[in-house]
């Protein structure tokens, strides 16, 4: 009997299955339409056409295959369809021609912006390159990403080069955006990835929910003002691992907005494997922002502030645990602000290495430097130390530096225990912040 009820099941799905086919999303090639992809034409037009085409053809979603080659922009593409993904036949090479891909070349347009998703639903790009071809852009255009998400729902942005671009990718509004395998060669705007939600808008709250950003990468040329990763007001949930950027501005951003405006603090951030090299700022900025969780994050030679720095308009709670940093400018990590902030087994040193933030033999830099006013932190395990550099030529002179008294510390609740501190001239002041004597 069970056997015989199977089989008659298994026959009424076949015989439902050959009266009702399952929708074939379709599939059109931007050549269909006339696109070249030869670098020397524009395609523009094409690429519309076929948009078009796809949108009217009363099935769900579809693809848009780019073959290997060269599309010349010369205006932004917008998508407005749902299940709609551009597809490339791989990134190639943006600046070498003779290395097959699928590049858009943005030139002669009036925006600085190759493509725009805007109200889509599981929309996005794949396998592509995008490369701006033009010179020198206005200040008044440096933040037009060359990529632009908006109000979408589940939109992707996957193995993606930018080169040359202004900006890199800007999300803005909606829920679980995907950025993956995204190389940003040599932007000269003011961010790589940025992600903020409008606030207070059209009666309701706009925001970006439960972003996800992994495996990205940059290198900047002489912009000193690049920010890589912002994560600005109105963010309800981002993470962001595997990421490695080198030159630049800042590393890691976290802005508050306007809260007089409605705006919200960035919230439930993290952050898996994060680092950057040699940017100009600090490597990690948190202006504004509660509940933020920080793993294996290492942060070098950054050469006019401190390594990590979190600000007065911090909330909390942080949880920063196996942080590396090593010859920042200023402090290893400052804690301006905040409650409820946890650094567990850091190591950190040789910083201070700025001369003109710390003159040869001030006594001023700090491996860890906390403000009064902080309350609930604890520094666990590690070592705040000189490393390579000892005596003379270190120029970072306290391990651990609270600058309040015993009382206060006492009184807030600031703590440190387990932590190697000996290398340095002054391994922690004052002399009740530390649990390991009692």
């Amino acid at each position: 009997m069970h056997r015989i009820s199977v089989f008659c099941l298994l026959a009424c799905i076949a015989l439902r299955s050959s009266a009702e086919p399952i929708p074939v999303a379709p599939y059109r090639s931007v050549t269909e339409f006339g696109a070249s992809g030869s670098d020397d034409r524009d395609d523009t037009a094409a690429i519309q056409a076929a948009l078009a085409a796809l949108s009217g053809a009363g099935k769900p979603g579809g693809v848009l295959f780019f073959p290997a080659g060269r599309y010349y922009l010369k205006e932004s593409i917008v998508v407005t369809q749902s299940g709609l993904t551009l597809l490339g036949e791989g990134r190639g090479s943006p600046n070498d021609r003779s290395v097959m891909g699928s590049v858009l070349v943005l030139r002669s347009a009036p925006s600085a912006t190759a493509v725009i998703l805007r109200e889509t639903r599981f929309s996005g790009l794949r396998s592509l390159g995008i490369v701006r071809a033009d010179g020198p852009v206005p200040d008044v255009r440096r933040r037009e990403p060359a990529i632009r998400l908006e109000g979408t729902y589940h939109s992707f942005v996957k193995e993606v080069t930018l080169a040359s671009v202004v900006s890199g990718i800007e999300i803005c509004d909606g829920i679980a955006p995907v950025v993956e395998d995204v190389s940003l060669k040599g932007p000269t705007g003011t961010f790589g990835v940025w992600l903020h939600g409008s606030g207070l808008s059209g009666g309701r709250h706009r925001k970006v929910d439960a972003a996800h950003f992994s495996r990205i990468s940059g290198g900047a040329g002489d912009t000193d003002d690049l920010e890589w990763v912002i994560f600005g007001p109105n963010v309800d949930g981002a993470k962001i691992q595997d990421a490695r950027f080198v030159a630049g501005s800042r590393g890691l951003v976290l802005r508050g907005g306007d809260e007089s405006k409605g705006d919200v603090r960035p919230k439930y951030i993290y952050a898996d494997k994060f680092g950057c090299d040699h940017v100009n700022d600090e490597g990690v900025l948190i202006e504004a922002g509660n509940d933020v969780f920080m793993n294996n994050t290492w942060i070098g030679q950054n050469k006019n502030a401190s390594g990590i720095v979190v600000g007065p308009r911090f909330t909390g709670g942080a949880l920063l645990t196996d942080t590396r940093v090593r010859g920042a400018g200023g402090h290893g990590v400052h804690i301006q602000g905040g409650k409820n902030i946890y650094l567990q087994n850091s190591l950190i040193g040789t910083n201070g290495t700025n001369r003109t933030l710390f003159p040869r033999g001030s006594t001023e830099a700090a491996g860890i430097l906390i403000e009064k006013g902080v309350k609930n932190l604890r520094v666990t395990g590690g070592g705040v130390c000189p490393l390579y550099e000892s005596g003379s030529s270190a120029l970072q002179h306290y391990g651990v530096r609270y600058l309040g008294d015993d009382e206060q510390a006492r009184t807030d609740s600031v703590r440190i225990s387990g932590v190697d501190t000996s290398g340095n001239p002054v391994p922690f002041v004052p002399s009740g912040l530390s649990l390991d004597a009692r």
